[in-house]
């Protein structure tokens, strides 16, 4: 189905620790109230915050990442965008992007690309008149960018703001909200950036309370306006119909997104450039407290062609649900659960005996400890895991290992074959070792930065690919469909 662009509006600040989460969390939350079909989105590669957009909204945020979706980005936007208004929460500041490039991947860039106005936000607790000198500077550091207003966040007083005001009148930038210091609404954090919405660390009528400091101190209309005054028929759209009309066009139901769920029902018909199986495929992923680092647009992918996304939890089920094809151990928090994991034997003996019958299993940091022998948590306890990879993990105070990645595969495995070029993402607290460096020739990846190598990483062996690397697979769907065509050879 074809479509135009939807009414949108790209959320950034001027750096990290503004409030932007917070407040286009509950711009999302504050729209979605009034009863208008958002669809939210999170630039770069970070779970969590979409977390709580999906909360907000009832509807599942997804990631506008362009070093891992790579061509695929406005495509996958295109569709999950149909009938919806958009909002958009950006990263870091609106222009930081990849190193070493100039702002790719930032706020900024996905601004431009999708033809979007941009709200900054600006920490002015401790300005006065530089205020105009700042937002300025952002207005005008790139002219291809619609910066369309402000909103100041963190004001002390009444005082403050007029003076805040009146600077701004200088350079003619609309302000759409001012939020006094008193109103401040934080979400829970903790080693890895916020703490996930699943965990709902988060108080009783937090939501509600964020609606109501949204709806008295931001200007919604004027919001909603801009969203509407973006063009529909714009180059975005035009373009990516002129050059890839398969991908915008593809028979994906945007509107109902695949969820976390037992589906019985036969897949639909694809289309020529992702083949579906002859059947359908089951697929368990991990989801607890433990597991919850996902892509919604990759289970989407993994819907159409023609798997069923199975949950299962490794902390509280006796075991994995029957007959499934494959597994997904996606990343999370499982150095918070490792006592749980440890003691959950009975699911630790059907994960071997998944093991031992030859199926494929996939897993991602978190879960690519979880697969090893132990893990060692911040205290120095040892807690014994599911021993299928010959390794150990240790957790760290220290940041290990951070950015984005190339992945080079090392072996022919159920994703691909050796020498394949996937682009993913590390963050982690922890560190991996080899049992014996007999082992560490079976890595799953050469993993490197800026096209050079770093090392080699994860475990790519007996039906099994594990690593640091997160992957979105919407921005490789050659490894579903590989994965997909490597089961159904083994019926």
């Amino acid at each position: 189905m074809l479509h135009h662009m939807p009414p949108r509006i790209l959320i950034s600040g001027t750096h990290s620790g503004v409030g932007k989460t917070t407040i286009a969390t509950g711009i999302m939350a504050a729209l979605a109230q009034k009863e208008l079909p958002v669809q939210p989105y999170k630039v770069g590669p970070d779970y969590i915050d979409p977390s709580y957009h999906t909360l907000a909204t009832g509807r599942p945020s997804r990631n506008l990442d362009r070093w891992m979706l790579r061509e695929e980005l406005v495509p996958v936007f295109l569709r999950s965008s149909l009938d919806h208004w958009v909002v958009i929460e950006g990263v870091m500041g609106l222009f930081d992007g990849v190193s070493g490039t100039k702002g790719y991947g930032s706020s900024a860039d996905i601004a431009k690309l999708l033809n979007t106005p941009v709200v900054l936000i600006v920490d002015a607790g401790n300005l006065s008149r530089s205020v105009a000198a700042m937002v300025h500077g952002f207005s005008t550091f790139d002219p291809d960018l619609r910066i369309a207003g402000v909103i100041l966040n963190r004001v002390k007083s009444p005082a403050q703001e007029n003076i805040l005001r009146e600077a701004l009148k200088e350079i003619e930038i609309p302000i759409f909200g001012v939020l006094p210091k008193e109103e401040g609404i934080r979400l829970p954090e903790r080693h890895l950036g916020l703490v996930p919405s699943q965990e709902k660390a988060f108080q009783e009528g937090f939501f509600e309370e964020l609606i109501d400091v949204v709806s008295r101190t931001i200007d919604l209309d004027a919001i909603q306006r801009i969203m509407q005054e973006t063009p529909q028929n714009d180059k975005v759209y035009e373009q990516n119909i002129a050059l890839f009309p398969e991908k915008v066009s593809e028979d994906v139901d945007a509107n109902k997104p695949a969820k976390l769920e037992i589906q019985d029902t036969a897949p639909s018909k694809g289309n020529k450039r992702h083949k579906k199986v002859d059947r359908q495929l089951r697929l368990g992923v991990a989801w607890d407290e433990a597991f919850s680092f996902y892509y919604q647009d990759a289970f989407d992918l993994a819907n159409n062609l023609g798997f069923v996304v199975i949950p299962f939890s490794p902390l509280q089920d006796q075991g994995l649900p029957e007959r499934l094809d494959g597994l997904f151990f996606g990343g999370g928090f499982p150095e918070l659960h490792l006592e749980r994991l440890s003691q959950n034997l009975s699911f630790l003996e059907s994960l071997k005996k998944f093991h031992r019958s030859g199926k494929t299993i996939y897993g991602e940091c978190g879960g690519y400890m979880y697969l090893g022998q132990q893990i060692t948590d911040f205290e120095g306890k040892t807690y014994p895991m599911a021993d299928l990879i010959p390794i150990t993990a240790e957790m760290t105070r220290k940041l290990r290992g951070m950015g984005y990645r190339e992945g080079v595969f090392q072996q022919d495995n159920f994703l691909g074959v050796a020498g394949n070029r996937v682009y993913g993402h590390e963050f982690h607290y922890s560190e991996v070792r080899y049992i014996d460096a007999e082992n560490s020739r079976s890595s799953a990846f050469e993993l490197l930065k800026g096209g050079e190598s770093l090392r080699l990483d994860g475990y790519a062996r007996d039906n099994i690919v594990a690593s640091y690397l997160h992957l979105n697979f919407a921005g490789h769907p050659e490894l579903l469909q590989h994965w997909a065509e490597y089961l159904r050879q083994g019926v």
